[in-house]
């Protein structure tokens, strides 16, 4: 697992945790509802049914299991399909289909991380957009099995990466730019091309095959260009430069 991979790992992983704990809350806990109305325009309780002409129950307005407010819409056959709720330190609104799976969700973590996810009719997330508190941002577009297809990140105080995965998973791009180095990652089958500038300056392009490397190119710190042919022992067999 490469470093983006992991990175795209985690945001996956929180938005899951956050949509699993929200559809927990899904469930509407059947409340005592008390009302009185103290003055005119206002109304006290702890749960308030919203109710169509045919006597079905269309909307709810109560308590989640973490104290904060809710506020779910239903369809015309009972089922869910829009809630917001507001408990402890977090925040969510959710989009449900009829058959009860959430395919949008945003939210906000006790962390103040807010996350994005839109989900297939299987709940499987294909889209995340993830900000940390920190300013880290994290695009990703996923597979039906939540293998990485395109991932952006960026990070203000370190770098900008963008990965491109083809659908098998066996062809990469990876794009890498900070402060002092960039880099360009082409991998396909066991073949891989390699350009980047190191920070000094220095400009290097490499090949690879079956993870041996048999061609490099740079400058050397006093500027002389190198060029080296290697064996699949990593034993030079030509170079010229110097």
């Amino acid at each position: 697992m490469t470093t983006f991979q992991y990175f795209a790992g985690l945001a996956f992983t929180g938005v899951m945790a956050l949509t699993g704990g929200f559809a927990a809350n899904l469930v509407m806990q059947p409340a005592t509802p008390v009302s009185a109305q103290e003055a005119p325009g206002i109304v006290r309780g702890s749960e308030f049914r919203l109710v169509g002409k045919n006597g079905k129950e269309v909307g709810l307005l109560d308590i989640d299991s973490d104290g904060g407010g809710r506020i779910s819409l239903l369809d015309g056959n009972g089922k869910v399909r829009v809630q917001v709720a507001a408990g402890g330190k977090k925040a969510f609104v959710t989009l449900l289909d009829d058959a009860g799976t959430i395919r949008y969700l945003v939210g906000q973590d006790n962390q103040g991380e807010v996350m994005q996810a839109f989900a297939d009719k299987k709940g499987s997330n294909r889209n995340i957009t993830s900000v940390k508190s920190s300013g880290e941002t994290l695009f990703a577009l996923l597979g039906p099995k939540g293998e990485n297809s395109a991932t952006l990140l960026g990070d203000p105080a370190g770098a900008s990466t963008l990965m491109l995965t083809s659908p098998d998973g066996k062809n990469k791009l990876v794009t890498y730019a900070r402060n002092d180095q960039t880099a360009i990652q082409l991998n396909a089958g066991d073949g891989e091309l390699l350009n980047a500038v190191l920070g000094d300056g220095r400009p290097v392009a490499a090949l690879t095959k079956a993870e041996k490397l048999r061609l490099r190119s740079m400058l050397g710190a006093d500027g002389t260009p190198e060029l080296i042919f290697l064996n699949d022992k990593r034993e030079a067999t030509w170079r010229g430069g110097k």
